[in-house]
């Protein structure tokens, strides 16, 4: 379905005041305002760009209030594209970005703006780079009528790349959110989000988008803070949450999440017991689904669903269509599982390093699940799937097991490669503070309740398991770690 969007949105110029009146007005309501040297970073950010027709610029700053300066003064030159990168990222994920990306201008501190420069092997001077990104035939990206906006994905892979958006596409995102949920919010139809999310993933830098296009107002926090000092919620807000978030505050701060009017549940698959609890407690709470390249969510299950004991992550919203097919991309029977396919106007623009004008009329995701209905159901990821001994396996079936009985306090189930089983299942977990979680008791908790192809042969607790602030695991990495282990023990005994 067709969105129709107000003619002022197509001008970035007017978005980027929109986007800086509305946290204006959201940090106002906490009692704070913005820096005292706001204006001078966005008119900083904005002659750094000088002359550039088609500027490539990588953000990375620390500081929130320079992130959203320098987003704000990206638009009012509206040109080019800008890189959102994960200023948490360690030396590996730098350097994999810096095989592939070469921006005009680099927007951090000098500290790190002398990092980057050793990671590429380069003397020239910040002000002097004026490389272009690289496209898969290493010739500079087309020039574009509208500006880019990149935001870092890797999902389970750990291969980092930038799904690139238009202010288009972002604007068609928030116009059917607007329409699904226009009997949840005021009569003004105004969308006021108290962010807990970082700008550099699409389910925080959305908040803030949605707040400015329909006049709302954008109160980020830092959630380090709000875990020990919830501070008072003003009226009709709605917050977006990842599963490991929802469960932390709901244990000691559940009073205060009942006062949210929306609050949106996504980033990551969360376990029954979690949504049980939230039931009981009578958070309007929404489970989504969504990712990055379709600009967050696409489906949403209403409080009111969610409390009437509906499952799965709700119906579509209206500027999109879905299908579900085999894997000879033959559409399913409803209720079947299978490959999840996205249809939508706000799709994104293509990847960085795979190169722009790729967008397809149809997104195939890793996703698997199905529709009963009318809701859809997610279960589980298409590249996660296992063989072992021959069985299909999907590891979040255990995990989800594992967490619902709460046995443990965070699990990875990954696959290791192994002559006897095809895959070999492999728990990487961290431990409940408490007896009884040792691998032996683990493995029969297990046992009694789930089959046995379903037991993993190794168990390996960790003290964390390092999920990113949208709550996802890199789970490349901790296969490798896994088989590192596996043949560590293995050397050890034939030593």
């Amino acid at each position: 379905m067709e969105i129709n969007t107000p003619s002022w949105l197509s001008c970035t110029q007017t978005i980027a005041l929109a986007l800086e009146v509305s946290l204006q007005r959201g940090l106002a309501t906490l009692g704070q305002e913005l820096p005292p040297l706001w204006h001078e970073w966005v008119e900083e950010y904005q002659q750094s760009l000088g002359e550039l027709s088609d500027p490539q610029v990588l953000l990375a700053e620390t500081e929130s209030a320079k992130v959203w300066a320098a987003v704000v003064a990206f638009l009012r030159v509206g040109r080019g594209t800008l890189f959102i990168a994960n200023h948490q990222w360690q030396q590996r994920e730098w350097q994999q970005v810096a095989q592939f990306l070469h921006p005009d201008r680099l927007w951090g501190s000098s500290i790190w703006q002398q990092q980057w420069l050793k990671l590429t092997n380069s003397d020239l001077a910040v002000t002097s780079v004026h490389h272009q990104t690289i496209t898969p035939e290493n010739q500079p990206a087309p020039k574009r009528s509208e500006p880019l906006i990149g935001f870092p994905t890797g999902g389970s892979s750990g291969t980092i790349r930038f799904a690139l958006h238009s202010p288009q596409t972002l604007t068609v995102a928030v116009g059917g959110l607007r329409q699904f949920l226009a009997p949840l919010l005021p009569s003004n139809g105004q969308i006021n989000s108290l962010c807990l999310l970082p700008l550099y993933h699409v389910g925080g830098f959305m908040q803030w988008w949605r707040s400015a296009l329909t006049a709302g107002n954008f109160s980020p926090l830092d959630y380090g803070l709000v875990k020990e000092f919830p501070p008072p919620l003003p009226p009709d807000y709605l917050t977006s949450l990842v599963p490991t978030q929802l469960a932390y505050l709901l244990d000691r701060h559940g009073s205060w999440l009942k006062n949210f009017r929306l609050i949106f549940l996504g980033g990551a698959p969360a376990w029954p017991a979690l949504l049980t609890k939230a039931k009981a407690a009578g958070l309007n709470l929404a489970p989504t689904y969504g990712m990055t390249e379709t600009a967050a969510q696409i489906a949403t299950l209403t409080p009111a669903e969610f409390l009437a004991g509906h499952t799965g992550v709700g119906k579509l919203l209206p500027h999109v269509h879905l299908t579900i097919t085999n894997s000879q991309d033959e559409i399913v029977a409803p209720g079947t599982v299978g490959i999840i396919n996205i249809q939508s106007d706000a799709l994104f623009q293509g990847y960085v390093p795979q190169g722009t004008g790729q967008k397809e009329e149809i997104f195939t995701t890793g996703d698997l699940g199905y529709c009963h209905h009318g809701y859809l159901h997610i279960t589980g990821r298409r590249g996660r799937r296992l063989i072992s001994g021959g069985e299909n396996i999907d590891p979040e079936e255990i995990e989800a097991f594992l967490l619902d009985q709460n046995l443990v306090q965070d699990v990875a189930i990954v696959g290791v490669g192994d002559r006897h089983w095809g895959e070999m299942l492999v728990a990487v977990y961290v431990p409940k503070p408490s007896l009884g979680n040792d691998p032996l008791s683990l493995n029969q908790c297990v046992k009694a309740q789930l089959s046995k192809p379903k037991c993993p042969k190794h168990w390996f607790p960790v003290p964390t398991l390092r999920r990113s602030p949208l709550g996802k695991l890199n789970y490349q990495f901790w296969q490798t770690w896994a088989r590192e282990q596996l043949d560590a023990e293995e050397a050890n005994q034939d030593g």
